[in-house]
């Protein structure tokens, strides 16, 4: 599925589970070019270009945030030592839990569905997300039915 790379390969599954950021770090991309290239040229007073500035500043902060430590990261389960890892490259990889540990959990915190995994005992408190937020829509359901297929199952079955 290409929405979250996921790669097999030996006794490794991995994907990256926020790749859906791309398209939304791509408009923010847009509305800096506009801040930093066309604002300039405009006949406003220099206040208001400060101010521009200062938005189009921390787009960039945000952007670069998003870019490095959410839509990068990558779950790898690895049957060789039977532990989830939560991988952000070239940073670190951090070891999450065993996977006689790992519960599926449906958060629905914010009014859709995201599927999380979480230890045994800390499930409800230290939730790690699998996949993108899934609305309502028949777009959603799709979006729902497709991940369940291509990911959710078949890391279910990796894990047992």
């Amino acid at each position: 599925m290409a929405l979250y790379n996921l790669e097999y390969s030996g006794n490794r599954m991995s994907f990256q589970p926020n790749l859906s950021i791309y398209t939304k770090i791509k408009a923010f991309l847009v509305a800096i070019l506009l801040c930093f290239a066309v604002v300039p040229f405009l006949p406003i007073g220099f206040d208001v270009k400060r101010i521009v500035y200062l938005i189009g500043a921390g787009l960039c902060g945000y952007v670069i945030y998003d870019f490095v430590f959410i839509a990068r990261v990558t779950m790898i389960f690895d049957k060789n030592t039977r532990k989830v890892y939560k991988k952000i490259p070239g940073i670190y990889t951090k070891t999450l839990m065993d996977f006689d540990e790992v519960r599926l959990v449906n958060d629905t915190s914010y009014g859709t569905l995201m599927y999380t995994i979480g230890a045994k005992t800390t499930r409800f408190v230290n939730n790690h997300p699998i996949s993108d937020n899934f609305s309502d829509s028949k777009k959603g359901i799709k979006k729902q039915e497709e991940f369940e297929a291509t990911i959710l199952e078949p890391m279910m079955e990796f894990i047992k």
